[in-house]
């Protein structure tokens, strides 16, 4: 008896119907699967081609639900909030977890039911792919790296977050509830080895690289990318050093081992010598126009930084990644001042000839963001910044009357609802030539693995493997590119380098949150408040004079928002409850209990 192909499958413990084609169409879709003949797709290789085309479609990516990772850390703070408090402020629960888990709306392509329902349907690809007839032997092993790499991804997803998974590699159906409802989690060693090996596994099997239409397809350079990432972040304090908090192992290892940071070094090394090798390149095409190529690395797709990412396509089209572009700029041009950047995070930025910033030195003082670290205009809009036609304005000022009034992007403006609370904006992702408020957004990508990332996890691996000239010689390829004075410091100084420049060059690509998680500093730097800038402007004609006024962490009117990291629970997020009551023997995260 043929039957529609449904299969179910088991968000750890619980059975669900799971089969579903996506309504979205990326790149990479070439067939729907709705109703499709169960028997059908498994002697049909092209059948087979469109599933497997419709696990890149159930990848998930960043900038959903409006809430950037980067406003549950020091990087920004979201306007309107959006269940981002649970994080910021220090309440996060196994009952409330917030935007790190679904979202304001829970449309986040990230939540732990759908990256499951990922995984679940990579299992049923793996149970069922020796039955299908290939003409050829190399697009069958093509296929099963590739999924292969997609699973292996989204372990890491949830490993990032929740710590130990319990490692499902076969299908469940209906017939397995009892089995299902025992599942218990692995150690975070045996998460880490499975990763690992699985990395190894797909990179064997997948080409470096595509042309064409199979372009954003997984390859071997993006799995060894993963292994990367994967073997830097095993290595670090939080999940290294000995401690007592969790006696199931969970969230770290048994034991501590210097020799991870080695492992993780020579998998930096492995990735960039492949990449280098098939022909990816940091972005540099416009040579000293640091702006410019720090832009270009996320508006122009597909370009030979880029080692692996999420595809999107315009809005017409329906496969656009959200709409970052409005809900991110100035209020006033249109947009609704979402995700700005923090006084802290801009203050961050170097000066030019490499020396810290301060709002002590009077030079800095009068006139804040000239010559700063040129990523610093890539990344944020601040006030007198050229975008769309016109200098943005976030200044006040008094009228000839003494009442106050401000610029066109303070709340005197349009849109004063979305009026920056920090003063500032982001500006990377965002794409100039959207029109706004047409809804009409050109095709972007979220980028999940470039190559300037395997840099800086070269940096720090050799670092604390005892190389700090390897290390320094990572770093400086990222400073080169950025024109940035080269790095000749040791000891401390080098560490605090290499923390600037995953804090700069990586900014909202969520990478902060986790990087002061597992250095184990997160106690300390989100236990600070988030605040933003005053600019005054005075004189009744230009030129001009202008007044600014950082915040502190108790000043108003720029304090931003209280916050409070709890240590050391909030290292990692709460498995939320209805998991915990479907299946106790998952076993609740350290400080949740």
């Amino acid at each position: 008896m043929k039957k529609n192909f449904h299969y179910l499958y088991a968000t750890l413990a619980v059975v669900c119907i799971f089969f579903t084609a996506s309504c979205k169409k990326n790149i990479l879709d070439k067939k729907s699967l709705d109703q499709i003949i169960e028997e059908d797709v498994w002697t049909d290789p092209s059948l087979v081609n469109a599933f497997v085309n419709s696990r890149y479609n159930q990848i998930g990516h960043g900038w959903y639900s409006e809430s950037w990772v980067s406003s549950m850390c020091d990087e920004s703070f979201l306007t309107w909030s959006r269940s981002t408090e649970p994080i910021t402020q220090g309440y996060v629960s196994p009952s409330f977890i917030g935007s790190m888990n679904g979202g304001h709306w829970g449309e986040n392509l990230r939540r732990w039911d759908v990256v499951w329902r990922n995984i679940g349907n990579c299992n049923i690809f793996f149970d069922n792919v020796n039955k299908v007839p290939f003409p050829e032997l190399n697009l069958k092993n093509r296929l099963i790296g590739e999924v292969t790499f997609i699973r292996a991804l989204m372990y890491w997803d949830l490993v990032n977050r929740w710590g130990a998974m319990p490692l499902i590699t076969k299908s469940y159906g209906i017939d397995n509830v009892g089995e299902i409802s025992k599942l218990k989690r692995n150690t975070y060693k045996e998460n880490i080895d499975f990763l690992v090996a699985e990395c190894d596994k797909a990179a064997a099997a997948l080409p470096p690289g595509f042309t064409g239409t199979n372009k954003g397809r997984a390859t071997s350079v993006a799995a060894l990318a993963l292994k990367s990432r994967v073997l830097l972040y095993a290595a670090s304090p939080l999940m290294s050093n000995a401690r007592s908090d969790d006696p199931n192992f969970f969230v770290h290892y048994q034991t501590p081992d210097a020799a991870r940071w080695q492992k993780a070094a020579d998998a930096a090394q492995a990735a960039i010598t492949a990449a280098l090798a098939n022909g990816y390149a940091l972005f540099d095409k416009y040579g000293a126009d640091v702006k410019k190529n720090y832009t270009g690395i996320f508006m122009e797709g597909g370009n030979s930084e880029v080692i692996f990412d999420r595809q999107g396509g315009t809005s017409a089209s329906s496969t656009n990644l959200g709409y970052i572009d409005e809900a991110n700029g100035p209020n006033g041009y249109g947009a609704w001042g979402g995700n700005t950047p923090t006084a802290e995070f801009v203050d961050d930025f170097q000066m030019s000839d490499g020396t810290k910033f301060s709002w002590n030195n009077p030079v800095h003082k009068a006139n804040p963001y000239a010559n700063r670290d040129a990523r610093l205009y890539a990344t944020v809009l601040s006030d007198g910044d050229m975008w769309k036609g016109r200098k943005v304005e976030t200044f006040y000022f008094k009228k000839p009357d003494g009442s106050e009034t401000g610029g066109l992007d303070t709340k005197y403006g349009s849109n004063s609802w979305n009026t920056s609370a920090t003063g500032y904006n982001a500006r990377k992702f965002l794409d100039e030539t959207e029109v706004q408020g047409s809804w009409n957004f050109n095709p972007k990508n979220w980028i999940w693995f470039r190559l300037g990332e395997l840099y800086l996890n070269l940096a720090e691996a050799k670092f604390f493997a005892a190389d700090e000239a390897g290390a320094r010689t990572a770093l400086n390829v990222i400073r080169d590119r950025a024109r940035m004075p080269r790095v000749t410091a040791s000891g401390t100084q080098l560490w605090e380098a290499i923390v600037y420049e995953r804090r700069v060059e990586l900014a909202f690509e969520e990478h902060r949150y986790f990087d002061v998680r597992r250095w184990m500093i997160a106690d300390v730097v989100l236990n600070k408040n988030a605040t933003g800038i005053t600019i005054v402007r005075e004189g009744t004609a230009p030129p001009y004079t202008y007044t600014y006024s950082p915040g502190t962490s108790t000043a108003l009117p720029r304090l931003v928002e209280v916050r409070k990291f709890v240590a050391p629970k909030m290292y990692w997020l709460p498995i939320q409850l209805d998991e915990m009551n479907k299946n106790p023997n998952l076993g609740q995260n350290p400080g949740y209990n």
